[in-house]
Order: structure tokens, then C-alpha cells, then sequence
């Protein structure tokens, strides 16, 4: 029972993996895209903060249910019987579900599973689509001279394109325990987003070619990295005692990159990469622009007219 927590106490890079997966657990949360993109649901930033309170302490409830529930279902339905069904590991609450509650209780579970599914994934496929039509598309590809049709069109578009690359890498990863592609996720967020959103909020100075470096540097340090460590390739045991490389054949092994979670190198690299570009960039930042956005953030004045007073 103890195996996956002891892996982390083995040796110097276990013990940087541990903290590794901290930082990216515990940073990463706060850049999430399917969180972020909650904040613009609410009709000003009182609401925005007091959202967020419920958030987190919805989210730390849910944390510490996970220990009652993973316990219970040791005690109540056995460590060798959930291993046995399908799923494995994550077979347990189901299985502790339908063993205290039956058929109705499994049930509302599948029920709510299914729909915290679709609310993440729905988020996802949003926020990517939004993002692809507004930014690139817009933004970069028309330089701002899009109609708002073409924008919804490629949306649209873009939506679909997501979900068939979602539903393909889902196949793909038939068979193998993912949840571990969690703390990874984290870290990308942690690295990519996180960075460019504290630096703009709390650094008069921060410009948009400093954003840029830290975004795009923590995007692209984090992703190579993964490809290059032993979640991707060459891993001959299981991650955690319950889940393999993305490769599954051992013998293939590109991975030089040590640890499991690059959470301690991108999401430092990121904030020094998003200090360096702003620096080194001769296009002074708009101190008064920044003004009105702290006080906009701290008070909500302008907030409800959407205006920039």
C-alpha cells in the first residue's frame, strides 16, 4: 500500500521528483485554463473573488474525501479485488460505492463522474477553440480584420478538430493508467500560464515581449521535457506501482531528462525567462494602463460597464 509514496524517498532524484510534482500540483492549479476561463462567468471581481473562495474550499474538500474514500475502499472491499477488476486502482470507488449503496448508489456515481467529465472536457474544448479563432485566427492569421461569423465559424471548426485529436489519444492510451498525466498537465499550466498572470498583476514593469518568453518558454520547456523523461519512454517498472511510460515497450528509451515531472526546471525557467524578455525589451511598459488595471482587480470599479476608467 505504501510502495507508491516510498518510491519518492529512494534516492536525491526521487526526492526532486517529490518536490518536483509539488510545485507543479500547487502552482499549476491557479493556471489551468478550464479554472481561469470560470473567472470570466461572473459579473465583476467581487464575484470573481468570492467564486474562487468556493472554489477552494470545494477543492480542498474534495482532497480530503479522496483519503476517506481510498481507505474505505481498502477496508470495505479489499486491496486484491480491486486490483482484479477492470481499471484497477481506479476501480476502488465505484467498487466501494457499490458495495455500501448497490445498484442506486453506483449509479449516482457514474452520474456524477459523467458529468464532471463533460463539464472539464467541455471546458477544454472551449477555451481551446475560443483561443485558436480569437487569437491566432483573428489576431494573428486576419491581423484583426476577421468578422465576428468567420471567428465563430473556425470555432467551430477548431471544436471538432479537438475532439477527434482527444478522442485518438484516448484510444491510444487504452490499457494504461493516466492518472499520472495529471501532475503533468499541472506542470504545463504552472510553467505556460502562471508566470505571465502573477507578472501582470503584481509587476508594473512586466511588458508583452516578457510575456511572451515566459509563455512560450514554459510551454515549450515543459512539453520537451516530458517527451524526453521516463513518463514517455523506457520506464521497465510501474510509475507509482500502478502505471507504465506512455511507450509501453521498455526497450525503447530516448529519455535523458530524469525526472517524472518538470514542474522544478520549466516553472522557474518560465519566470526567469518572462524577467529576462521584459528587461531586455526597450518598449517601456504603459505604468498608467497597469493602474487602472490594479484598480480594477482590487475594486471592480469599471468592471460592471467593462470599461477601462
Amino acid at each position: 500500500m505504501l510502495s507508491p509514496g516510498l518510491e519518492y524517498g529512494v534516492n536525491t532524484v526521487s526526492k526532486l521528483d517529490l518536490i518536483s510534482l509539488a510545485l507543479a500540483l500547487l502552482l499549476g492549479t491557479a493556471g489551468l485554463p478550464h479554472v481561469l476561463m470560470r473567472l470570466y462567468t461572473v459579473p465583476n471581481a467581487r464575484e470573481a473573488r468570492r467564486s474562487v473562495t468556493w472554489t477552494i474550499w470545494f477543492v480542498g474538500l474534495f482532497y480530503l474525501c479522496t483519503f476517506v474514500l481510498g481507505f474505505g475502499a481498502m477496508w470495505l472491499v479489499g486491496r486484491k479485488h480491486i486490483l482484479s477488476a477492470p481499471g484497477g486502482s481506479n476501480s476502488a470507488v465505484p467498487l466501494l460505492a457499490d458495495k455500501l449503496g448497490g445498484t442506486l448508489l453506483f449509479g449516482i456515481l457514474a452520474a456524477v463522474a459523467f458529468a464532471t467529465i463533460l463539464a472539464v472536457v467541455a471546458g477544454l474544448t472551449i477555451t481551446a477553440s475560443a483561443s485558436f479563432a480569437h487569437d491566432v485566427y483573428a489576431g494573428v492569421l486576419r491581423r484583426g480584420k476577421a468578422e465576428p461569423a468567420d471567428e465563430v465559424r473556425v470555432a467551430r471548426i477548431t471544436a471538432v478538430v479537438v475532439g477527434i485529436v482527444a478522442v485518438i489519444g484516448g484510444i491510444s492510451a487504452k490499457g494504461i493508467n493516466v492518472a499520472f498525466l495529471v501532475g503533468l498537465a499541472f506542470a504545463i499550466a504552472a510553467a505556460a500560464n502562471l508566470p505571465s498572470i502573477l507578472y501582470s498583476i503584481f509587476w508594473p514593469r512586466f511588458t508583452a515581449r516578457g510575456a511572451l518568453w515566459s509563455i512560450y518558454g514554459g510551454l515549450i520547456s515543459s512539453v520537451v521535457l516530458i517527451i524526453f523523461s521516463p513518463v514517455f519512454s523506457g520506464q521497465r517498472k510501474p510509475l507509482g506501482g500502478t502505471s507504465s511510460s506512455l511507450i509501453t515497450d521498455p526497450h525503447i528509451n530516448f529519455a535523458f531528462f530524469p525526472l517524472n515531472n518538470p514542474g522544478i526546471v520549466a516553472i522557474p525557467l518560465a519566470f526567469f525567462l518572462g524577467w529576462l524578455g521584459t528587461v531586455t525589451d526597450r518598449q517601456p511598459a504603459d505604468s498608467a494602463r497597469f493602474a487602472r488595471m490594479q484598480v480594477r482587480a482590487l475594486t471592480g470599479v469599471g468592471a460592471e460597464r467593462g470599461g477601462s476608467s
